[in-house]
């Protein structure tokens, strides 16, 4: 099929074909660039929600062990 392309058809779109090239790789490298920075946002932020997990259930233990506190005292 390439050979029933003309030749000068063929110097007017290679250029251009060879254009889009560039500028699809770019656009992959800079897609590639937020896909890691995405990733490594959404790494850092799973890291604080354990955190906070952690947390909360530290909050959720003293809660019942004043609450139990709270029952002893009130018994005596």
């Amino acid at each position: 099929m390439a050979s029933k392309v003309p030749s000068w058809l063929e110097r007017v779109l290679l250029p251009q074909v060879n254009e889009l090239k560039g500028e699809i790789k770019t656009l992959d490298a800079k897609v590639e660039g937020e896909f890691k920075a995405v990733h490594s946002e959404m790494k850092r932020l799973d890291e604080k929600i354990g955190g906070l997990d952690k947390r909360m259930d530290m909050t959720q233990r003293v809660a019942v062990i004043e609450e139990k506190m709270r029952e002893i005292e009130s018994k005596r």
